[in-house]
């Protein structure tokens, strides 16, 4: 059976559906009144809905479980929210799987071909660290394969880093053939640069992250740059040392590639690659939340601002051409 869609309902009318519970905050009012925001996702869209007048306690279901939910859209402040009317288990022919949020390829596939592309677009003999990359990858596999690239904002999904990655590594492969700069160290930048958000992110099997303790502490930056680390230590003690120079590039890009010491960086960008890679993240990221965004407006229709992206949202008519 079909449910109707979170971006379907219309607003100011309670609709039933079925929805994946992925979690349970407990708030209080002004007033000093309990109540809980859910976070719930239906495989498309995921939102959060006020439980008024509930402790979590009170909440009878369990998180990151299948609910059937009554909710009820309405305009607050400007904004569409959500209201919470009832709620219970699920029908036991729903599956869990239809109702997380997945990246748009398979995750196998898009492993397997940014390390394909890689050696594709690297001739043999300047493959110092594509042979790197490979072996991070090998060794991290089964969460790359899963792990989601954020909390929240960008790629906050079951596959989304490499996702993220996966787009990334073809913006670097179209602007290394219109400027001359060092390719091998860019893709190499672009694979790993976000590397150490497995052990900054804490995922589980729905794609729902949170951040570890060492992710608070240090960043995934130099989390990654630990990575690379051990990677030249094991390499060193079989007598096949990486080009320092190299290695001593591509720790920049990973310090680097936030761009900015007020966004994040341990330092800013101080050659072309690393400014490159900044900036294709940049794109990457913010083209996905325009993606988003756009999925839940109607053609014709601006959103309220969306903070991380500092401006509004317009999605163009699809044929507005004079009869």
């Amino acid at each position: 059976m079909e449910y109707i869609k979170i971006k379907d309902m219309k607003q100011d009318q309670k609709t039933s559906t079925v929805v994946l519970l992925t979690a349970i905050e407990e708030k209080e009012t002004k007033g000093g009144s309990p109540y809980c925001r859910l976070t719930l996702c239906d495989g498309e869209t995921q939102i959060q809905a006020n439980l008024w007048n509930k402790t979590k306690a009170d909440v009878k279901v369990p998180e990151k479980t299948l609910i059937t939910v009554e909710l009820y859209p309405k305009l607050y402040q400007e904004a569409l929210s959500y209201e919470v009317f009832r709620y219970g288990p699920a029908p036991e022919d729903c599956a869990i799987t239809d109702y997380i949020v997945k990246a748009p390829y398979d995750s196998q596939s898009m492993y397997d071909n940014i390390l394909a592309v890689l050696r594709k677009e690297i001739p043999d003999h300047e493959q110092d660290l594509i042979c790197m990359v490979e072996k991070l990858y090998e060794d991290h596999k089964e969460k790359l394969l899963y792990w989601s690239a954020a909390k929240s904002v960008h790629h906050n999904c079951y596959g989304g880093l490499l996702y993220h990655t996966f787009r990334m590594i073809r913006s670097g492969i179209a602007l290394s053939r219109v400027y001359q700069i060092d390719k091998e160290l860019l893709l190499a930048g672009i694979a790993l640069h976000d590397i150490g958000k497995i052990y900054e992110l804490e995922t589980d099997n729905l794609g729902t992250a949170e951040y570890s303790i060492d992710g608070v502490l240090f960043g995934h930056a130099m989390l990654g740059i630990e990575l690379i680390n051990k990677e030249v230590g094991r390499a060193q003690m079989l007598g096949t040392p990486y080009d320092k120079e190299k290695v001593r590039l591509l720790k920049h890009m990973l310090c680097a590639h936030h761009g900015n010491l007020d966004w994040g960086a341990i330092t800013v960008p101080v050659i072309p690659e690393a400014m490159m890679l900044h900036e294709i993240d940049m794109i990457d990221s913010r083209i996905y939340q325009f993606e988003q965004v756009m999925k839940e407006l109607e053609p014709g229709s601006i959103s309220d601002k969306i903070f991380s992206l500092g401006s509004r949202v317009y999605k163009p008519l699809e044929d507005d051409k004079d009869e």
